[in-house]
């Protein structure tokens, strides 16, 4: 299966399950990022300020999200 064909699939999820396939994909590409993930750990974030971290240090997950 292809990534689009994989990006197709999860448009047509629910809300709901869009953001659980959301929290993997960025679980994901922290885990990638081992190293610099470190930096985050222990602190405390607000859910705004999470998002605003996985989207502005992931650029290829959001405009993967954005498609």
């Amino acid at each position: 299966m292809s990534a689009n064909e994989v990006i197709d699939q999860i448009d047509k999820l629910p809300s709901t399950e869009q953001e659980k396939v959301f929290a993997f994909l960025a679980g994901k590409v922290i885990a990638r990022r081992n190293g610099d993930s470190k930096r985050w750990l222990g602190k405390k974030l607000t859910f705004d300020e999470a998002c605003d971290v996985v989207f502005r240090e992931n650029r290829e997950l959001l405009s993967l999200l954005a498609k």
